[in-house]
């Protein structure tokens, strides 16, 4: 009496190939003459010039910013283009909070007012040659 080996009938069945289903024939191109209409006698509408492209707007007068800016501001461009280009021109609108400290902002609106009770300039330091520590 054998032992061992496989049986008949023993261990998962065998995987039956699927059905290939036909796709829907593909349509046609529409016919056209050598001068670009369209000639398809089906075709509802006579002939018909092809669609001329939509030619950019001349951007190349602007500063980098206008330019940035008028990406921004464009609806017809990607979303993530549009703020890649409010990211970049950030910056040059408005400064970042941490970018100057108290004394010099109070002492930029002193000079901005101009008034006769603008706080005094604080004493320079001879060690460090009067620059800033």
């Amino acid at each position: 009496m054998p032992r061992g080996g496989a049986w008949p009938g023993a261990g998962r069945p065998k995987k039956q190939p699927e059905e290939v289903k036909s796709s829907a024939p593909k349509a046609a191109p529409p016919q056209v003459d050598a001068n670009g209409y369209k000639d398809d006698p089906k075709w509802p509408f006579g002939k018909q010039p092809p669609a001329e492209p939509e030619s950019p707007p001349d951007l190349s007068y602007l500063m980098p910013l206008d330019y940035l800016l008028e990406v921004m501001r464009d609806h017809t461009e990607e979303r993530g283009r549009r703020i890649q280009a409010a990211t970049l021109a950030a910056p040059y609108c408005r400064p970042k909070k941490g970018e100057s400290g108290k004394k010099e902002e109070k002492a930029a609106a002193a000079k901005k007012i101009a008034s006769r009770f603008s706080p005094a300039a604080p004493p320079k330091l001879a060690a460090a040659n009067g620059k800033k520590v």
